[in-house]
């Protein structure tokens, strides 16, 4: 498929959706010679020295790089109108915020936010780290990563499998509470309100500071820290890691929940109203771990396996009921 040079300029303006991106990425590892004019582009986008680029002269010299590489690959013209829009809206940029940009201004950051209907999205990082990202979670990551900074910021649920590099630490910032990581697979979720933040780690070595960087704790494989963040304090508790993180492998796990609880979720993940009409069935807990591609009926088949019950579905509405005896 060939590859749409309008996501160029999307990137420019920061109109990337997460599958946009992906797409973008996926063309930049290609070939040296995308990466090559990717990174121009970066770095005509982040440039502290945007302020040179005042004039239509100027920036057309700091565009003869970029085209000097399009030119290497043998694109069609399209690709040169696409340096002409990309020449017209930093000239834009210029003359509305040129007052504003400073030579102190801050990196640039990429913002990625899950869609409504997508519940698990994979998100690969330029270092080599990988992340995943629960329903209604968001990150932001910078254009590039550098040697001096390995840094990204996560509202709601993440999971993050983070490529070694003892020279440069990855942070995570999330809520008032920021993770350093030398290498490591861990879980960490903000929550809606901020009130608690949870981190689970799964193998390597992670340290939690405050929002003042201030060193909390050194967290070893399987533990989970409750940090609360309006009185500093935090709660250390041994988890099965790997189960206590399994979402982001399309599972649902459940350890000594009730029924209640559990078809609570099954609401939610298949957007029906369960009606349990049992409270000794309310009350039964399971431990189990639930596929999220397998459909209603045969995740109920599975918990009636265990605990003999009834039902049946109409459309939207399902009915839990105990057996006739």
């Amino acid at each position: 498929m060939e590859f749409d040079s309008r996501l160029l300029v999307k990137y420019m303006i920061e109109e990337l959706t997460p599958t946009e991106l992906e797409e973008l990425m996926a063309w930049k590892n290609q070939s040296e010679e995308n990466e090559k004019i990717f990174r121009l582009l970066i770095g005509l986008r982040i440039s502290h020295r945007f302020l040179l680029y005042n004039t239509p002269d100027r920036i057309e010299n700091a565009l003869k790089k970029v085209n000097h590489q399009v030119n290497k690959t043998k694109k069609s013209c399209r690709m040169n109108t696409l340096m002409k829009y990309v020449a017209l809206f930093l000239l834009l940029i210029t003359l509305a915020f040129g007052g504003w940009y400073s030579f102190n201004q801050p990196e640039s950051y990429l913002h990625i936010v899950m869609s409504d209907g997508e519940d698990i999205k994979k998100i690969n990082l330029d270092d080599g780290s990988v992340v995943w990202l629960n329903k209604g979670a968001s990150l932001r990551i910078p254009d590039s990563f550098s040697a001096s900074n390995r840094r990204v910021i996560v509202i709601g649920e993440a999971y993050f499998e983070v490529k070694k590099d003892p020279e440069s630490p990855f942070w995570v910032e999330g809520g008032q509470l920021k993770v350093k990581v030398l290498g490591t697979s861990f879980n960490i979720n903000t929550g809606t309100d901020g009130d608690k933040i949870e981190t689970i780690l799964v193998s390597g070595k992670v340290s939690l500071l405050d929002k003042n960087q201030h060193f909390l704790l050194d967290m070893s494989p399987g533990e989970k820290v409750s940090y609360t963040p309006g009185n500093n304090q935090y709660v250390v508790e041994a988890v099965d890691a790997a189960v206590s993180t399994s979402w982001h492998l399309g599972q649902l796990t459940f350890e000594s929940a009730t029924l209640r609880e559990i078809v609570n979720k099954l609401s939610l993940l298949y957007d029906v109203h369960v009606n349990l009409e049992s409270k000794a069935l309310a009350d039964i807990k399971f431990r189990c771990v639930i596929n999220r591609e397998e459909g209603l009926a045969e995740v109920l088949e599975l918990l009636k396996y265990m605990v003999p019950f009834e039902y049946h579905i109409e459309e939207k509405e399902v009915f839990i009921y105990e057996p006739k005896k």
